[in-house]
């Protein structure tokens, strides 16, 4: 096979083509036009050019030439290869009087060379592979090249200095090119070009939304490019390949709604997604996957492009090997087994991996990842506040209790969620079992023992239904989805979260007071309680509240009217949902 490389000979490039195929025919182009050329005329099967750089972005003739000639030299593959500039001369212990490279070596290295060359001359050559063969071919011994590290060496020099650069994890992508595109591996990016001919106000806007809105793509990277007559080409990369539905119609919708604007809307590659910083976590490990929600963590970080492991009772895979072969394990068992499931699999952890626990209780769980696992280890709880019925995870709150051994991985973890739209808050354990026992202990207090007195008084909610109001069909509608989770579940939150019986109590206490003053005849205590209440919650919260209810109760109806058609004789009767459908 024959690969072209955007020479000199000694270029990065040249290593990229190099590492793809050892024992392919190299041949290198002076010019990025050139090597385009090249490809769309098959002179060589594969080329290789630079397409960014952590320093600099883009590379502009890279980009122009994507554009012109999209379908036929397209991206076959992205590869990151890190830029270590090192200065080689003949000889070590020679006195540097003159230092050649490019300007963008000497832009990229600058801090370095007025630390330690502060006085001596920078001359400017048009490629490293000319610098260093220039000195070696007139034996320039007061002179030094900067260059790549394996150009140096393979031309006779000796490295005075490796990794010089300003920026330590310099890297650049190099795209490499072909006829075709790559099939598709379920981690992958789409690359494509809009050209509108046409200004208007608000287009860009327009591109964005049928993107991530209507499509719910991800947009990982946008570039503008102007063209010649004062317009702009906009570059874009999505997440996903072109034979997934949603990346195909989203394209075909760009180009049916783009028309009025006589936007041309190229495709120049789909291939493995390719990151300037590679993930550090691969592998997620989940306890306790075979359930309801673990089921949907398993559909979510694979939709991600994450390998996952499951482990339960009745898997083949073991505790002890899903924590071996994991980067990060998942704790996704019930409330009653948390502790003893962290405790039984702490000793299998290694430094470098990460412990996670998802529970609705925290304060017990993260104390005893702290104590079971070894130090380097890192410890993030965390506790995803919906059910496993959910579609999207846009605007669902996730909860992390970050501990004195999150580091690096769980700052990685939690920006998975984030990414895909969760709304994340960092709290205590402490604190987040203090807000849990407001919204579970209490919550499903209040709602059990309301159907109890329901059940007392008037049998069942049928009767209740010619004298409900707005509010108490409200409350009907939380009392129904409380009676439908899993009486085991409850009672285990109820019995762990340790700042329940407090939550508890305080509420006995009020309604207490509130009510036998009721009972009394007395209301003022009441009024003033509800006015209290209502200047501190602040007329924004009550207003929007009344314009939710207001909504709430027009989509009731609606749906109210679909669950009538469906009770039908001959119409299927929808299911009752999860009953572990946490809170």
């Amino acid at each position: 096979m024959k690969i072209g490389f955007l020479g000199p000979p000694g270029s990065y490039s040249e290593e990229v083509a190099r590492n793809l195929s050892p024992k392919a025919n190299l041949s290198a182009y002076p010019s990025i036009d050139a090597l385009f050329e090249a490809v769309a005329n098959r002179s060589v099967a594969q080329g290789v050019t630079p397409l960014e750089s952590v320093v600099e972005g883009p590379v502009t003739e890279t980009l122009d030439n994507l554009f012109q000639y999209a379908g036929q030299a397209n991206i076959l593959e992205v590869v990151v290869l890190p830029i270590q500039h090192a200065l080689g001369s003949l000889d070590a212990r020679s006195e540097i009087r003159e230092i050649l490279s490019t300007p963008q070596a000497f832009k990229q290295c600058a801090a370095y060379l007025a630390r330690e060359f502060p006085k001596t001359e920078l001359v400017e050559v048009s490629s490293a592979t000319e610098a260093i063969e220039q000195i070696v071919r007139d034996r320039l011994a007061g002179a030094a090249a900067i260059g790549p590290e394996f150009a140096c060496t393979r031309h006779g020099l000796k490295v005075i200095a490796g990794n010089i650069g300003d920026v330590k994890h310099n890297k650049v992508k190099f795209a490499v090119l072909g006829a075709h595109f790559h099939e598709r591996t379920g981690n992958d990016t789409t690359s494509l070009v809009i050209y509108p001919h046409r200004d208007r106000i608000g287009l860009l806007e327009d591109i964005l939304h049928i993107i991530s809105q209507d499509y719910g793509l991800n947009l990982s990277s946008i570039h503008s490019r102007p063209d010649t007559k004062g317009g702009f080409r906009f570059y874009i990369e999505l997440e996903g390949h072109l034979k997934d539905e949603a990346v195909a119609s989203c394209i075909e919708d760009l180009e049916r709604k783009l028309s009025g604007d006589e936007a041309e809307v190229k495709v120049f590659g789909a291939y493995p997604r390719s990151l300037f910083n590679v993930p550090r976590l691969k592998t997620i490990g989940i306890i306790g996957g075979t359930g309801l929600m673990g089921s949907w963590f398993v559909k979510f970080f694979v939709g991600a492009g994450y390998r996952v492991l499951i482990s339960g009772r009745q898997t083949s895979l073991t505790y002890q090997q899903c924590v071996k072969e994991s980067d990060a394990v998942i704790i996704n068992v019930p409330i009653l087994h948390t502790v003893e499931v962290i405790r039984s699999v702490g000793e299998y952890f290694r430094p470098g991996q990460l412990i996670v626990d998802n529970t609705s209780i925290k304060t017990q769980p993260v104390a005893a990842m702290l104590e079971s696992v070894p130090e380097g280890v890192e410890v993030l709880g965390m506790h995803t506040v919906f059910g496993p019925s959910i579609g999207a995870l846009a605007n669902q709150n996730v909860l992390f209790t970050p501990t004195s051994r999150s580091g690096e991985l769980a700052q990685e973890f939690e920006n998975i969620f984030y990414k895909y739209g969760a709304k994340i808050t960092r709290t205590t354990p402490e604190y987040h079992d203090q807000q849990m026992a407001f919204h579970q202990n209490l919550e499903h207090f209040t709602r059990i023992a309301l159907a109890e007195l329901m059940r007392r008084r008037f049998g069942g909610p049928e009767s209740l239904a010619s004298y409900s109001s707005p509010n108490s069909r409200m409350s009907l509608i939380t009392l129904g989805r409380i009676l439908n989770l899993d009486p085991q579940m409850i009672s285990e939150i109820q019995s762990f979260n340790t700042q329940g019986p407090a939550m508890i109590e305080e509420y006995l206490e009020v309604v207490t007071r509130l009510g036998r003053s009721l009972i009394r005849g007395e209301v003022s205590e009441l009024r003033q309680s509800m006015a209290e209440s209502a200047a501190s919650f602040g007329e924004d919260f009550l207003e929007r509240m009344m314009w939710t209810s207001r909504e709430i109760e027009d989509y009731l109806r609606e749906l109210n009217r679909t669950f009538r058609r469906r009770k039908e004789p001959g119409r299927a009767t929808p299911d009752r949902g999860p009953r572990d459908e946490g809170s």
